[in-house]
């Protein structure tokens, strides 16, 4: 995963270069406390990420593209270690270490989300954890450290991301309490005692937050309201949400495939009898069924918000297809992914034959030792049925190897137009002042490059009021009369262009 994790652009997802600007300007003013976007205050998301990011720019000592994805990469493998240690408490290590690779090779995760710098991952993490200390702190009774942990962890995913965490904690509730039939535990003076370790934090933070801007606590709270429901069906309708539950289940089969196969396990005679028969995957069972209708119905839900369901979804999967009365159907789906493998050998040399690969070196002998190593890989498979699936997991990892070497460093050179454009942008104003006119759609990609290169913060003024200075404004706010224009840049709306403009002296005068 750590392969060419540096080489794609920052303009791939306006989420990654948003993240990395709020990061880069944290550490240009010093202000990590209150986050900032072109130095304007930015809401949207609390800054715990943003200091994880800081921190990982810190280590490298660089602000580079895989400083900022690294971290992510670090959650993969922690994600992968936290859930073969619960699973294995409870389905045994085998269990644990096939949910785990299941997990971290299923195609979303290891084909598109490890290798960007976003917060999903380490925020699915945090919230998987609260998951597993419901249950297991719950059967062995220690409520004070089942209430105290799991509020603290809210707490820490609510500094990451806002509100979500808080309707995680409310329905994982509500499933503990049905699990363990027992309401009287939400009136338990544990409980209590437990959310103060959400206030606590939480408030400490707000009350250093206002040091630094002061009155905005109002504000904050409307905008982590807008971003929490901006998806919901409160803001796109019933039409669109009922279209969205229909299409929900088979969207997300094939996000999270190869290994959500093992749904069809389900559909043999006595497996829910079983399922719910095993106190683990009725919980397993129970917080996903509690927790997955806010999604459900929500239009516009990225796969990477159901990180932390995958886990408990593969858990109950994996369960099924193990069962005795699946034994067959065990072995024709080992039968049939082998069939898969046997074609995946044929990867590499469909990317080599058809990506973008100009200026990659040795390019033919990498791809060869890919597939080779597949190749290799598909005949333990066949020889080997015990330990097919952990093969089929580094087949996976194989083919994300040739990704890496194909794709990720010639991907999207619309993007890569947009890098070379932002540094000259940085060549064009070195040693003199810039700053961006009205609210435009300069990316945040190019406002990270601009700020990285010029190691200052590029910020955003209403009205021009220096003649020295250079600005970027849209092109239909352009005046050829008013503005002299230097260059002119994309966007990623192909429909605009901004300027680089200076006043024209006369007019200023």
């Amino acid at each position: 995963m750590l392969i060419n994790l540096g080489e794609h652009h920052l303009f791939i997802h306006t989420d990654e270069s948003r993240r990395a600007l709020v990061a880069l300007e944290m550490i240009l003013s010093g202000n990590y406390f209150a986050p900032t976007l072109n130095g304007d205050f930015y809401y949207n998301k609390p800054p715990l990420y943003n200091w994880i990011i800081a921190l990982s720019f810190k280590l490298f000592g660089s602000y580079s593209a895989f400083a900022l994805r690294f971290p992510v990469v670090v959650a993969v493998f922690l994600y992968g270690w936290l859930i073969k240690r619960f699973v294995q408490l409870e389905l045994g290590k085998p269990m644990g270490w096939l949910v785990a690779i299941a997990t971290i090779t299923s195609g979303r995760i290891l084909f598109y989300d490890s290798f960007l710098g976003l917060i999903d991952l380490a925020f699915s993490l945090i919230i998987f954890v609260n998951f597993m200390l419901f249950y297991y702190l719950g059967e062995k009774k220690q409520y004070f450290k089942l209430f105290v942990w799991t509020y603290f962890l809210c707490a820490i995913a609510y500094l990451m991301k806002g509100l979500p965490p808080l309707v995680f904690q409310f329905f994982t509730l509500i499933a503990w309490f049905l699990f363990k039939r027992d309401w009287k535990l939400l009136f338990h003076k544990y409980h209590f005692i437990g959310i103060l370790f959400f206030i606590f934090p939480v408030g400490l933070y707000y009350f250093i937050y206002d040091s630094t801007n002061p009155g905005s606590f109002e504000k904050i709270i409307s905008t982590l309201w807008s971003e929490s429901s901006k998806r919901t069906v409160t803001d796109h309708g019933i039409g669109e949400s009922l279209l969205t539950m229909l299409n929900f289940p088979l969207e997300n089969l094939y996000h999270f495939a190869p290994w959500t196969i093992f749904v069809i396990a389900l559909f043999k005679k006595s497996v829910l009898k079983e399922l719910w028969a095993n106190k683990f995957t009725r919980f397993c069972i129970l917080v996903f069924a509690l927790n997955i209708p806010v999604y459900w119905t929500s239009p516009g839900v990225h796969p990477r918000y159901l990180f932390m369901f995958v886990p408990l979804v593969f858990s109950v999967f994996i369960f099924a297809v193990k069962l005795p009365q699946n034994l067959n159907l065990e072995n024709n789906l080992r039968w049939f992914v082998g069939v898969i493998l046997v074609l995946v050998c044929f990867a590499p040399a469909g990317l080599y034959i058809f990506a973008d690969t100009y200026g990659i070196e040795n390019l033919e002998l990498k791809m060869a030792i890919c597939t080779f190593v597949l190749i290799g890989l598909a005949a333990l498979y066949f020889q080997n049925f015990k330990i097919n699936w952990l093969v089929l997991g580094c087949a996976l990892l194989v083919l994300r190897i040739s990704m890496n070497f194909t794709l990720l460093p010639n991907r999207d050179p619309r993007g890569r137009s947009l890098e070379k454009e932002a540094m000259e942008v940085v060549e064009l104003t070195r040693n003199e002042k810039l700053y961006i006119l009205q609210k435009n759609w300069v990316h945040n990609g190019t406002s990270f490059i601009i700020e990285r290169e010029r190691n200052e913060i590029l910020r955003q003024v209403d009205e021009p009021s220096d003649s020295t200075a250079y600005y970027l404004l849209l092109d239909r706010r352009y005046d050829p009369e008013k503005y002299e224009s230097i260059k002119k840049i994309q966007v990623v709306s192909a429909d605009n262009m901004i300027h680089l403009v200076k006043l024209k002296t006369q007019n200023h005068e």
